[in-house]
């Protein structure tokens, strides 16, 4: 959707800038334009926070695609926009309209296009909104849904045809600079994107298009396994291609309730073929607070090369603060195929698994419904 979002974003604004002008003399259309893609910039931050050795998680998970497209990062994300343009001696309350309406603008064209969509209201309310007028197909050379597309270049047509009868063409070629700088902008950041090894394909499709599945989400370089299974029918995979330690996206459990100063056995199988580099594949559990702020971390760690199917197991006692729990599994700085089946979370003494779909079996295959405007590998 990052296409569309540029021309109904300039729908939007051609109508703004027109109705601002009027009453100020001051035209801030541009600034819907450019905030249109702000809520995905979740795609890339936390690739670049682990290339930094920095890990910022949001509910206790690492940054991912929708974790900007709520009213709380519009608030943030305006406010600083504001106080950035406020120095060049723009006026705080007009800048701060006019980033809210172009960020907000990405959600409800979102929200109209997808379904699932996102919690947008957040954190008022964890609804997950989503109206799904299009069954969205990027069948227009990858980068765009013809229908989508269509509709967005009339209603650019339509609010400029308004304009032009209401204010004349002076205000055209303002315009068609904006788009032209953001298209730049989105050319240039391939090369960027790619020297930092961040796929914004994988990001954007790994667990919204293609499969979704129920108490786990994944990232890139991950994926659900109805191939290669320990147990039931499938697993997940971690492979990273070729012979260059890199770090994969996590494949993650919901998180669960725990108790504090409570012994629990942890456990999960794994199998792993050509994993070699820096560090081995692990899986992984995280205790939380109450806030869902993170405490410590323990790993169970899996031997490099090709092995069979092996279970790893371990005892541990949760801190005082202990409230939440998850589990996640990734290659930090290594390559190879890693796979894991199986995951068990014990209290001492109970046969109750604590895991939800500990065997990763609960999912469906759906039809893509999301695709960027490029591809970086």
């Amino acid at each position: 959707m990052l296409f569309e979002h540029l021309i109904y974003s300039t729908a939007i604004a051609i109508i703004a800038g027109m109705i601002h002008f009027k009453l100020t003399g001051r035209d801030y259309s541009w600034i819907i334009i450019a905030s249109a893609f702000a809520p995905d910039i979740d795609i890339i931050t936390d690739t670049l926070l682990n290339k930094l050795d920095m890990s910022v998680l949001i509910d206790g998970s690492p940054i991912k695609h929708g974790d900007f497209h709520n009213i709380t990062m519009l608030f943030l994300f305006a406010s600083l926009v504001s106080l950035i343009l406020q120095a060049k001696g723009y006026r705080f309350a007009e800048a701060f309209t006019f980033a809210s309406i172009g960020f907000g603008a990405h959600m409800f064209e979102d929200g109209l296009v997808y379904n699932p969509g996102y919690p947008f209201l957040r954190p008022l309310s964890e609804h997950i909104f989503g109206i799904g007028i299009f069954d969205y197909k990027p069948d227009l050379y990858l980068i765009a849904d013809t229908r989508v597309l269509i509709f967005g270049l009339i209603a650019v047509m339509l609010s400029a045809a308004i304009r032009i009868a209401y204010e004349g063409q002076g205000w055209i070629n303002k315009e068609i600079k904006t788009i032209v700088i953001i298209l730049a902008v989105l050319t240039l950041s391939i090369p960027v994107l790619g020297s930092l090894d961040i796929s914004v394909v994988d990001e954007m499709t790994s667990s919204k298009g293609g499969v979704l599945l129920d108490n786990w989400q994944f990232g890139k370089y991950t994926s659900w396994d109805s191939t290669i299974f320990h147990g039931g029918n499938h697993s997940g995979r971690i492979m990273i291609p070729g012979n260059e330690s890199k770090i994969s996206g996590i494949f993650q459990s919901t998180v669960i309730p725990a108790r504090p100063n409570t012994v629990y056995l942890f456990s999960s199988w794994g199998r792993t073929e050509g994993a070699y580099g820096t560090n081995t594949p692990a899986v992984r559990i995280v205790e939380l607070d109450r806030n869902k702020k993170f405490i410590k971390q323990t790993n169970l760690i899996y031997g490099k090369g090709t092995n069979d199917w092996v279970r790893k197991k371990i005892s541990i006692r949760s801190s005082a603060k202990t409230k939440w729990v998850y589990v996640y599994s990734n290659i930090w700085e290594g390559y190879g195929t890693f796979w894991f089946d199986d995951v068990g979370l014990y209290e001492k003494g109970t046969d109750a698994n604590l895991i939800p779909d500990p065997g990763i079996e609960n999912g469906r295959m759906i039809e893509l419904t999301r695709f960027p405007l490029f591809t970086v590998k």
